[in-house]
């Protein structure tokens, strides 16, 4: 315990995790700050008066909403979004997107059968969707499509990005620490000798979760003291006016396997961002091991991940190999993270399965850890010098 105690303070006080930290919150901010819109601000206060749920009152509520002159326009725009909305579930047939998909990518037979069981699976809960009137939710109106895409595509991947970076960096920091003083050879030698390496990883991917926390907790503060989400929490994230704008498919509803109010979606998320984070530690720790150089071992990092996204889409889809490479690949961390603002939906035309975040969540941490544990093993075979 004394050994990680002393691990953690030494990466907390690294002038470089802090510089990193202030650089990303500036980033943050300034996404937050360019984002101020006056008809979000208006839905944000005049949900409380209206609630969240398009209803017989929610009507009669907005049409006694009393409202100044400079507002007058976004309340009849609210009301021109709201008035006669229809739920979109209505008679929607998920299973065409499966087709479409299985058209444009030349799925063979053995995986278009997986996609159309997927759809197929989709559809029944589009039909639980319509029957329980879920989307009928103010969300924010005609401004929720720009919200979602602020929020859960731009925010929080660029969380992910910079709560991966600090980590990486700071686990590969940590290993090479001894290797960039000089100082392997008295280390090695003491009672915990290279054992020292579980201190390490425990100080640095608690570090790392530790700086992600603090970046993504000011960043939100300082969000959503500027858009009021108090009066839509309770929404659908598959409200009515909200959509995916899909190359393929053509703009379609935000379908997700379960039911997610605004605010159940953003803590899954969040999770999940977590989890993603731990993976790419895991991938930078077992990197570490191996080569030792903290510099030399972040640009491997980058240049492995820059690999894992390549490789796929250089990849014709002309054999049956090809296809396999595909669709495992968006099992990665990598990938997962380019489909963060997909998660709890069906995905693209390269997922294939349904869940397959948290399917390639699992699979990443399980073998991440495996290689972990045999790089550690590795790690204490190898000649010092």
């Amino acid at each position: 315990m004394n050994i990680y105690t002393f691990e953690l303070k030494k990466l907390y006080s690294s002038v470089a995790l802090w510089v990193l930290i202030i650089l990303f919150l500036v980033f943050n901010i300034f996404l937050v700050v360019s984002s101020g819109d006056q008809y979000v601000d208006f839905i944000g206060a005049t949900s409380h008066e209206t609630d969240y749920v398009l209803n017989e009152d929610f009507y009669n509520r907005l049409s006694q909403v009393q409202t100044s002159e400079m507002e007058i326009d976004c309340l009849e725009q609210l009301k021109l979004d709201t008035y006669q909305a229809e739920d979109v579930f209505d008679g929607y047939d998920v299973n065409e997107v499966g087709e479409r998909y299985i058209e444009a990518t030349g799925a063979p037979e053995k995986f278009a059968e997986i996609i159309r069981n997927k759809y197929s699976d989709l559809q029944r809960e589009v039909d639980k969707k319509a029957e329980s009137n879920e989307a009928m939710t103010l969300y924010f109106a005609g401004a929720t499509y720009y919200m979602h895409q602020l929020l859960f595509k731009d925010l929080m991947g660029w969380l992910i990005v910079e709560g991966v970076l600090i980590s990486a960096l700071l686990v590969l920091l940590s290993i090479g620490y001894e290797n960039s003083n000089k100082t392997e050879n008295i280390v090695y030698s003491t009672k915990t000798g290279r054992n020292i390496l579980r201190s390490k990883f425990a100080a640095s991917i608690s570090a790392g979760l530790g700086a992600y926390l603090l970046l993504a907790m000011v960043t939100f503060v300082i969000y959503f003291s500027m858009n009021d989400y108090s009066g839509i929490w309770g929404s659908s994230v598959s409200s009515i006016f909200n959509y995916r704008n899909d190359i393929i498919a053509g703009v379609r509803p935000f379908v997700t396997w379960h039911s997610y109010s605004v605010f159940t979606y953003f803590l899954a998320t969040m999770a999940m961002s977590i989890g993603l984070i731990c993976s790419f530690t895991l991938m930078a720790f077992i990197i570490g091991t191996m080569i030792q150089n903290s510099y030399i071992s972040f640009f491997v990092f980058l240049i492995i991940n820059a690999l894992m996204i390549a490789i796929p889409l250089m990849m014709s889809n002309t054999t049956l190999f090809s296809y396999y490479v595909k669709y495992y690949s968006m099992l990665s961390p990598v990938w997962l993270w380019l489909k963060h603002s997909l998660w709890f939906t069906d995905g693209d035309t390269d997922t294939l399965w349904k869940y397959f975040e948290t399917m390639g969540l699992c699979v990443s941490i399980l073998v991440l850890t495996a290689s972990s544990i045999l790089a550690a093993a590795r790690f204490k075979r190898r000649d010092i010098i």
